[in-house]
């Protein structure tokens, strides 16, 4: 298949340094492929030694198709195909059920755990404790920026912990805050395939540090290192930036980037991506009632989890 073809085209060809930035195959939703194709993409992690990622149980639209489409849920699916392993990871899993996250902590699989984008768009919220007890290695993300607003790991961290609390009145199914900052961390680290190397401050790692001013009054006064770096760190107090060991930031200042010239850069995409999409826009604005009535219409249907944050009529 041409899309396959082209994957392995990158994957060959890829030159940039692969300790710092490495590829992943991303069959986008299981029930939007063949199985002909997710087998082709799961050779072709295999081959590389890449990792799979796919949208799996997103929203309760796609676990419901996924349910009609193959008698039991996506994530039962790709079991049957044998692409599950440590080497992939579920983006988002809102809708897995118990069966779905045993399933992945028996392989060693991944979630990427985005809760801002998961509520966003209203698709749900996740039971991560469910995931840690069955062994998931669960990480946390932002998703994209049309899906999210922002790249905030600060604020991706406090809402994973504020998402688990809002589930229940039960205090021991919450998220502590350790969890929530190890998930962001050596969590986050092994789905991406990068676990024995970043992470963690520890000797044979990489000198990836986020330095905090301690002195800024998210941290004012000190107590609880761990709570505050979850609950009240929002980026503002971000002193400088260790990546590899190599200063990124110093000072508050990038060191990398020309920030005026990225600002030029992106209001003139901005400009000639308007122009270039006009025509999808207006056929969106046009299918929008149409798809805003299908969609609810589908995520009404029964299903035995619920992960939204109020019962349905």
């Amino acid at each position: 298949m041409d899309q396959l073809a082209a994957i392995r085209s990158v994957l060959a060809n890829w030159t940039i340094d692969r300790d710092r930035v490495r590829l992943a195959v991303a069959p986008t939703i299981p029930h939007h492929c063949s199985d002909k194709f997710i087998l082709g993409c799961a050779d072709l992690a295999r081959e590389y030694g890449v990792g799979l990622h796919s949208h799996v149980a997103e929203s309760k639209v796609q676990a419901v198709v996924g349910s009609r489409l193959y008698g039991h849920t996506q994530t039962a699916h790709l079991a049957e195909l044998g692409v599950l392993g440590p080497h992939f990871t579920v983006a988002h899993g809102v809708w897995l059920d118990e069966e779905d996250m045993a399933r992945l902590g028996d392989h060693g699989a991944s979630v990427a755990h985005n809760p801002g984008s998961n509520m966003r768009l209203g698709s749900g919220l996740a039971d991560a404790r469910a995931m840690l007890e069955r062994r998931v290695n669960l990480g946390i993300g932002t998703d994209g920026a049309s899906c999210a607003d922002n790249q905030n790991m600060y604020e991706a961290l406090r809402l994973a912990s504020f998402a688990s609390k809002v589930q229940g009145p039960n205090w021991r199914r919450w998220l502590t805050t350790r969890e929530a900052a190890l998930a962001a961390t050596e969590g986050s680290a092994q789905a991406l395939g990068f676990g024995d190397r970043i992470g963690r401050i520890a000797v044979g790692y990489k000198a990836d540090i986020v330095f905090l001013d301690l002195d800024h009054p998210n941290w004012l006064p000190l107590n609880d290192p761990v709570n505050q770096l979850v609950h009240c760190e929002d980026g503002t107090a971000v002193e400088s930036v260790m990546i590899g060991g190599r200063l990124i930031v110093a000072n508050r200042r990038v060191l990398t980037v020309d920030l005026a010239r990225l600002r030029d850069r992106v209001a003139e995409a901005r400009e000639r991506l308007a122009a270039a999409n006009v025509d999808n826009r207006n056929l969106y604005q046009a299918l929008e009632p149409v798809v805003g009535s299908h969609c609810p219409g589908l995520a009404a249907a029964p299903y035995h989890v619920h992960r939204y944050g109020a019962r349905l009529d």
